[in-house]
């Protein structure tokens, strides 16, 4: 059996994976080639899975960050997909809160058992949100985008066409800062050539830096202050009404996402919030798909959301 390639999709909560996700996945179908899709949430719905051919193999990791609650899944995940379903590709796309060096580890271990080659590290910036932080207060979430950045064997620099062109001067020289070997791509929506995308390979100093690092069984990242809120809906809702309320939402929920039905209409919808953007895509779902909303962000007020969830359903 041939070796089969696997890339990895980094990047922050909000930034653009899932975009890309779909425009490769959409590449092999047409160059009918096989993928199959690893994809991992940290709370307990994988949303974005939806949005993926039903003729995809996909293994859902939920509850956990892929490289430490179910970091032992990911190997598992890989080895059935390749003994399974025999794809000529692996896409890993891990949660954006996911330290990406680890990550890196666990597939290059697995790699020992399979035929599987880890060819490329894709970390997805989003330019405004990017921006914002750099010029911040240096917390744990900015540090772990910071090393998502390092990690990279290709960073795609994402929204620009939403920040003015001297900041953009400004991102990339903080880019360079973090990481001078990797190549960057400044795109919109994610639109980037596959093409030559694919054609690059891993460069060999990501694999010394994992040779180096001393293997003591503890993980070295935490991101406990990470938090997950679900809410089930239970009937439709305002369209109106859910966009004004959710400008109501607390600062430190800076991602949410999920599956709505809005009044006087019986077609489902995949809502995308981040740092104050939003995006509605209508879902072409084949079969019911319960109605949800899942909030991301650090130590939030959950009552707050709550009220917020409260005044939307009343």
């Amino acid at each position: 059996m041939e070796t089969i390639p696997v890339f990895v999709l980094s990047g922050f909560l909000g930034s653009g994976k899932t975009t890309l996700l779909t425009n490769m996945l959409k590449y092999y179908l047409q160059q009918n080639k096989k993928p199959a899709v690893i994809m991992n949430e940290i709370g307990d719905v994988n949303l974005e899975g939806l949005l993926i051919d039903d003729n995809v193999p996909m293994a859902e990791m939920l509850n956990g960050c892929i490289c430490c609650t179910i970091r032992e899944d990911l190997s598992k995940s890989l080895l059935a997909i390749v003994r399974n379903e025999q794809p000529d590709v692996i896409i890993i796309e891990s949660t954006g809160i996911a330290n990406p060096l680890e990550l890196i580890e666990g597939i290059t271990n697995t790699s020992l058992i399979v035929e599987i080659d880890l060819r490329l590290v894709i970390t997805v910036v989003s330019a405004p949100h990017f921006l914002n932080a750099s010029r911040g207060k240096k917390g744990k979430t900015t540090r772990l985008m910071d090393e998502q950045i390092r990690c990279a064997d290709l960073i795609l620099l994402n929204k620009i066409d939403l920040i003015e062109e001297k900041d953009l001067h400004e991102v990339n020289t903080r880019l360079r800062e973090l990481n001078s070997k990797a190549r960057i791509e400044e795109t919109m929506r994610c639109n980037v050539e596959i093409d030559s995308l694919l054609q690059m390979t891993s460069h060999t100093e990501m694999k010394k830096v994992l040779q180096d690092q001393p293997n003591d069984g503890q993980q070295h990242h935490t991101h406990n202050h990470v938090m997950v809120h679900t809410h089930y809906f239970n009937k439709p809702i305002d369209h109106k009404k859910f966009e004004k309320l959710f400008g109501q939402l607390p600062s430190e929920v800076y991602r949410a996402k999920g599956i709505l039905q809005f009044t006087k209409s019986e077609d489902r919808f995949l809502f995308q919030y981040a740092y104050r953007e939003m995006e509605i895509v209508k879902l072409n779902a084949q079969q019911e798909v319960q109605t949800v909303a899942v909030f991301i962000g650090e130590h939030f007020d959950k009552q707050q959301v709550d009220q917020v969830i409260r005044e939307l359903e009343g």
